[in-house]
């Protein structure tokens, strides 16, 4: 419940954001805000509440994440200001990151190997039904109700959660007793935040602009002393000894270039659906919840089946069919119905399903059971990275294509509202500037989903050539075995 909380909160929050920036009177760097504060806040402090994880009681931990996450939900939904609204976002966020952080981690601790496969499928399936649901949620509250509602609601989700987890959870955590490294932390603070703001910004900053070059200029050194200082200090928060387990680092890299395929392509979908094909933000999410339904009925049964057969099968299989389905969607018709468009989404549903729970199973039954805070930090910190690395690189894409097709384009993205002037233009007799920017988008559209091909195979190699998969069954089955003799 946690986690799908946290996960469903960003989407559902994007379809509120017009109208909490109506009543705030709020710019476009505001509202830009809104979102980077949360997404800054998380990545640079998933690794570091994960590691505090495995030095305290982690259900009381999971428990305070919760609490601050509420907390800060309501104070969103009480608001005043749209600078006040941003702070109580990051607080919102510092929940996040506890919560995100220790998550694998607990799941880690509850189930033995064997019987992680399933618990991570039901995992995989709240990420994607968290993606895939959010908007419809988001837009009937927002059409209903109001946007303080987008808040409100995670209040009663929220307190039952911890009451939950204060009945039900085992006393979990408390593996190690070592002092946090504040100096490591502040080192990875600085170093992510900069390198995620270049990321999220460079698009509107431009990529040649001082202010983008600034951000990686700031965050390669520190990132390179947070290296330094974790490899020589004796309590790091990153053991890089970590990535010398083979199998746990295959996976983080095959996921690190999955996610990347995904966001790269997907995050231009609701512009085709709510742009060129004029569905409102609730209709488009029910048009995109073929992902969801197929990794809800896919994600458990491949985590399962992780167990038991050699998880490199499933999890070859699933960038396969992933990139088959982003092929068909460089293909994709301004006239596509739902019913062509959902066998094309179901497929991407199934590919992420048949990798994402395996993936999550090997990572954590490979690494050190005192360490699964910090792996569980790592690797949100990896897929969150992903995701805005895979954001940006398809801006790049869509609006270099753009640039090339209508000279001085620049370097926004097409609103809804715009294709929708340029509709009423056109049925007063100016049809050619709407001609032009659907056409455009369209071929543009279609190279980015090309163009996300090659990193989805790229992960589909790296598990082909490097993934032991036996390793993780003689891990599972040695388990097994010392549980029937205990």
């Amino acid at each position: 419940m946690g986690v799908f909380m946290v996960l469903i909160d960003t989407s559902v929050l994007n379809v509120a954001l017009p109208s909490i920036a109506q009543e705030f009177k709020a710019s476009a760097s505001d509202v830009e805000w809104i979102l980077n504060a949360y997404t800054i806040t998380l990545v640079v402090l998933l690794i570091p509440f994960g590691r505090i994880g495995d030095m305290v009681r982690r259900d009381l931990l999971y428990c305070l994440g919760m609490s601050i996450f509420v907390l800060g939900s309501y104070l969103c939904a009480q608001s005043w200001n749209v600078i006040v609204f941003i702070l109580f976002r990051v607080i919102q966020a510092v929940g996040g990151a506890i919560i995100s952080g220790n998550a694998v981690a607990m799941l880690a601790e509850l189930f033995p190997p064997g019987k992680r496969g399933m618990a991570m499928g039901v995992q995989s399936i709240l990420i994607a039904t968290g993606f895939s649901i959010g908007p419809v949620i988001g837009g009937w509250i927002t059409t209903h109700l109001s946007w303080h509602w987008v808040f409100y609601i995670n209040i009663p989700i929220g307190i039952i959660s911890i009451l939950l987890g204060l009945t039900l959870l085992p006393a979990l955590g408390e593996g190690v007793k070592e002092p946090i490294d504040f100096v490591g932390v502040i080192l990875l603070a600085i170093g992510l935040g900069f390198l995620t703001l270049g990321l999220i910004k460079g698009q509107e900053w431009g990529w040649n602009s001082e202010k983008t070059v600034a951000s990686f200029l700031i965050a390669f050194p520190y990132l390179l002393a947070f290296v330094v200082r974790e490899l020589t200090y004796a309590y790091p928060i990153l053991d890089f000894s970590l990535f010398k387990i083979r199998n746990f680092t295959t996976c983080i890299i095959a996921l690190f270039f999955m996610f990347m395929g995904l966001s790269l392509s997907m995050f231009l979908l609701p512009f085709f659906l709510q742009g060129i094909k004029g569905l409102t933000a609730e209709e488009a999410g029910y048009w995109v919840l073929p992902i969801s339904i197929l990794n809800t009925v896919v994600a458990p049964i491949a985590g399962r089946l992780s167990d038991r057969i050699n998880p490199k099968i499933t999890m070859c299989a699933g960038p396969i069919i992933f990139s088959t389905a982003l092929y068909l969607l460089s293909h994709l018709k301004i006239d596509v119905s739902f019913w062509e468009l959902a066998p094309i989404l179901a497929m991407l549903g199934t590919g992420m399903g048949l990798v994402m729970a395996p993936a999550m199973n090997v990572m954590i039954t490979a690494i050190p059971p005192q360490k699964a805070g910090m792996a569980s930090g790592t690797i949100r910190t990896f897929n969150t990275l992903a995701q805005a690395m895979g954001v940006a690189f398809g801006g790049i894409l869509f609006t270099s294509r753009m640039n090339d097709l209508i000279p001085n384009y620049g370097n926004q993205l097409p609103s809804p509202m715009q294709i929708k002037v340029l509709g009423i233009l056109a049925m007063k007799g100016f049809g050619a500037p709407l001609v032009l920017i659907v056409e455009a988008f369209m071929r543009s559209f279609r190279h980015v989903f090309i163009s996300a091909i090659p990193l989805t195979l790229t992960g589909f190699l790296i598990i082909l050539l490097f993934l032991r998969g036996e390793e993780h069954l003689r891990i599972v089955r040695k388990a097994g075995s010392a549980l029937i003799v205990a």
